[in-house]
């Protein structure tokens, strides 16, 4: 493999480069795949696939299936549950080493080169105009490199500092069935709790076989989310204390594109986590990793027709695909911070908004709309409750002396 020579390098295996492989290989595109683990392997993360997710992976994933949830059981402070149920499955559950597994196959049987075990250690462009990809083992060129080696990325690193990202963190645990109290998990009911720490918020996400739980929030908070996800598996009866203090909880960074966000330059592009396309509000980054895959594999496939292999283009139109409608979220993230008792409120108690956060989860609405939920008659007055409340966020998460959790919570 020493001194190969591709048309892509995707560095990173999980579903945003294998789905951006999976489209370049079907359309005869020379495309590697950099990924630094040995699959499968485990990935923290909640396993939570909003339903939109679907319109983005163009093939049956339904064996890798293990939960389908339309019902949320959403609590606020850690009492007064309130359950709402959808017509349709809101999250498809999976385990992530599965899942990741899956598409990584996708990509390798449509033609992909898959080598795992594969870390990348430095990325150059040569005197040539290609890119030089440096591994532990050898050196690879390209026409274009693809990073989609999430939130840590090398590639990113050539583009952005760190404070081009809105920064938050979470917990998991995937909790085996066994060690679960009895009818305490059901099949298609998850569970959410909100308004405990600033900005944060718990889960729980059945599936066959165990039960993922977790906490988010933004970093400043970050130090509470395993005491707050342990005491969230105790209050909502899912563990006993004892068992919930023996949970093994692992952690990761979520990123979210600003304004300042670099997405591309020259030869180089960004997809899923490494571009910060984490749902600020949700915590979801799957839907939008595969759906940045599609807008790369076309712009590149597109460029490399035409004998360019700058990938200007992609920012552009990853922006008006994806980038608005996460800062969007961003604002909603923003208000939920500020109001997080109207929002729990509208999402417990409001048919409308309920209708609306469904159809944004399916892919069918806009973080718009529910914001505009949010304001409610108030909605002329946008701009400036918006401004408000983007000063409580900072006083209520952006210093250190304001990080506490809302209530304490209990030892």
């Amino acid at each position: 493999m020493s001194n190969r020579h591709y048309d892509v390098v995707v560095i990173g295996g999980g579903p945003a480069g294998a789905m951006t492989s999976y489209y370049l290989a079907r359309q005869g595109v020379r495309v590697a795949v950099l990924e630094a683990k040995a699959f499968p392997r485990d990935k923290p993360c909640g396993g939570g696939l909003q339903a939109r997710v679907i319109s983005h992976i163009p093939f049956d994933i339904s064996p890798i299936i293990r939960g389908r949830v339309r019902r949320i059981a959403l609590s606020y402070g850690l009492t007064r549950a309130h359950t709402r149920t959808a017509a349709d499955p809101l999250v498809f559950t999976v385990l992530r080493s599965e899942f990741d597994q899956y598409l990584l196959d996708k990509a390798r049987e449509s033609g992909a080169i898959v080598r795992q075990g594969t870390r990348v250690q430095q990325i150059a462009t040569t005197s040539g105009g290609k890119v030089k990809v440096v591994t532990e083992s050898d050196t690879v060129t390209c026409d274009c490199a693809v990073g989609a080696d999430g939130a840590n990325s090398t590639v990113n690193r050539l583009l952005n500092p760190r404070s081009s990202y809105f920064w938050q963190a979470g917990v998991y645990c995937e909790v085996p069935e066994a060690v679960l109290e009895r009818g305490a998990a059901e099949p298609d009911r998850m569970l959410v709790d909100w308004g405990t720490v600033r900005g944060g918020y718990a889960w729980a996400f059945p599936k066959t076989g165990s039960i993922n739980i977790g906490a988010g929030g933004p970093t400043a908070v970050a130090r509470h989310l395993r005491t707050y996800a342990s005491e969230f598996a105790v209050r909502t009866g899912l563990v006993r204390r004892q068992t919930a203090e023996q949970l093994k909880f692992t952690g990761h960074q979520l990123p979210t594109l600003t304004n300042a966000t670099v997405l591309a330059k020259g030869r180089l592009l960004l997809v899923g986590d490494a571009a910060g396309l984490v749902d600020p509000f949700t915590g979801d980054g799957i839907s939008a990793a595969c759906h940045s895959a599609y807008i790369a594999a076309q712009c590149i496939i597109a460029n490399l027709g035409r004998g360019i292999s700058d990938v200007g283009g992609y920012a552009e139109q990853l922006y008006s695909a994806l980038a608005v409608e996460l800062l969007r979220s961003r604002k909603l993230l923003t208000l939920s911070i500020a109001l997080p008792r109207r929002i729990y409120s509208l999402f417990a108690h409001s048919d409308r908004a309920w209708q609306t956060f469904c159809r944004v989860v399916c892919g069918q609405d806009s973080f718009d709309a529910l914001r505009k939920e949010v304001l409610g008659p108030f909605g002329f007055a946008s701009k400036a409750i918006e401004f408000v409340a983007s000063l409580w966020e900072a006083r209520a998460i952006g210093s250190a002396a304001c990080s506490e959790p809302v209530r304490t919570l209990p030892t």
